[in-house]
């Protein structure tokens, strides 16, 4: 099901290049939930954000199977894929690039060191754990660019999924 689709506001499209396909897990320990920190300066800007883990689909993979993976290289968490929430498409004029977000809601099994790039090692401040209506609240106060983008699209997400537990 798609849950959005969604179009850069804050910077010039010079149009895309490449499609990327990704997956993204939000994960489930008892009821709070898990999303990354990432602050930075960047060709965004100033990034001060919190967003899903997960990311791209190698070739040769199922959506499972990458995100599994993801989940364990970016965050170290080990998951049971518990249903897929929905797929978000957005544009990063930026990047000059279309994104496929496949989000998933997985329960915490087990956790190990995260296998982070030397990027992610400066990118990301570490986890945050918190309930769906903290999340909602966190991902609605007012910022803008990449944060912005990236907040409205983790809170879609975050609504569906909590609509569904209605």
């Amino acid at each position: 099901m798609i849950l959005s689709e969604m179009y850069d506001t804050y910077y010039e499209n010079t149009g895309f290049t490449t499609i990327r396909s990704s997956v993204r897990g939000l994960v489930r320990k008892d009821n709070l939930y898990a999303m990354i920190h990432i602050k930075c300066n960047d060709g965004f800007g100033l990034r001060d954000h919190y967003e899903i883990s997960g990311g791209g689909i190698e070739k040769g993979e199922d959506e499972k199977t990458a995100l599994k993976r993801e989940l364990l290289e970016e965050v170290g968490f080990g998951v049971k894929i518990e249903k897929k929430i929905g797929t978000i498409i957005d544009r990063w004029n930026l990047l000059e690039r279309i994104n496929v977000h496949h989000f998933y809601v997985c329960e915490l099994i087990f956790e190990e060191e995260p296998q982070l790039t030397d990027y992610e090692k400066e990118v990301i401040v570490g986890v945050e754990w918190h309930t769906l209506d903290e999340w909602a609240e966190i991902l609605s106060k007012e910022t803008t660019g990449i944060n912005a983008m990236i907040h409205q699209r983790e809170l879609i997400v975050i609504n569906e999924i909590k609509k569904s537990e209605n």
